[in-house]
């Protein structure tokens, strides 16, 4: 039997500045998923360097495993897209995201692939809250994270234990269409772009240790960066949610003023004020329609 009757599966991994830790993460790989005869499916690793001013790339070349580089440093969530685009060229059944700092275990990688394979999923996300940290994380991540995870479980509906998750895997049919809008971060991204494309999604527990080297992207920019991305998401993916009530909110703004206006009341609007809320209520409910046409068309 032939490997290219097993499924396919891409692992790759972002880049940036990681030199100290790439290699031995490569090297995992290889050993537990690469060159193991026995796990029902075939892997290939990629390394998406995201315009490393160290040596990455290089250490990535001489693990003889393929790479992909950006020009410039252009953020996680380029170097995301990247990966999980290049992946489907390649033509991946499934494709696994792994940071390169080691602090998510390789070993771990099965448990991301497993559901997938099972057909119980199409997007899945390693928590690193349901696996156990392996360390104290400072607490400013860990506020940040429960609130974004919550933020994120509230707009979906979805129970999201780790909104900020480096260790994920997504089935062939979610990246023939998957759509990431900003560069700067990727995990709440897949997961409401997952959400809105009803992708069933399962979280599993994996384990998350302590960096040793490189430094974290994460620093007091991220909440002003990724909070504007998940309205933005938000909007795309439920326009009716956003649009119908803010229309009917200018609907009875407008009839509040006429009402006013008829009783006697003092008010400083007059007859065009009326007509501008409800006809401007109106067109907005009217564009959320539109929105909602144009979203479901994709």
């Amino acid at each position: 039997m032939t490997l290219t009757q097993f499924p396919h599966v891409v692992i790759f991994i972002p880049a940036y500045n990681e030199e100290g830790s790439l290699g031995n993460v490569i090297q995992k790989i290889k050993k537990e998923y690469v060159e193991a005869q026995s796990r029902g499916y075939w892997t290939e690793i990629l390394v998406v360097n995201d315009g490393s001013r160290d040596g990455t790339e290089h250490v990535a070349r001489k693990q003889d495993v393929k790479v992909v580089s950006h020009t410039v440093n252009r953020g996680l969530g380029a170097a995301t897209r990247t990966g999980m685009q290049r992946a489907f060229e390649m033509g991946a059944d499934i494709a696994v995201k792994i940071d390169a700092d080691f602090q998510h275990d390789p070993s771990d990688i099965e448990k991301v692939i497993q559901p997938i394979l099972r057909d119980e999923a199409d997007s899945v996300f390693g928590s690193r809250f349901m696996g156990g940290l392996q360390y104290k994380m400072p607490q400013y991540r860990a506020w940040g994270n429960r609130f974004f995870s919550w933020l994120t479980g509230k707009l979906t509906g979805l129970k999201v234990t780790d909104g900020q998750t480096g260790l994920m895997a997504f089935g062939r049919r979610y990246l023939s269409q998957f759509e990431i809008i900003s560069d700067y971060n990727e995990t709440q991204q897949l997961i409401m772009d997952s959400w809105g494309r009803h992708m069933r999604i399962v979280e599993v527990p994996v384990v998350f240790h302590k960096r040793t080297t490189g430094k974290s992207f994460i620093s007091w920019k991220y909440p002003f960066k990724v909070l504007p991305t998940i309205i933005r998401l938000f909007v795309r993916m439920n326009p009716l949610k956003v649009f119908v009530p803010l229309g009917l909110l200018f609907i009875l703004a407008g009839f509040f003023v006429a009402y006013s206006l008829f009783s006697g009341w003092q008010s400083f609007f007059g007859d065009a004020t009326i007509l501008m809320l409800i006809v401007g209520g109106i067109q907005v409910i009217l564009f959320g329609l539109l929105a909602d046409l144009v979203s479901h068309k994709k």
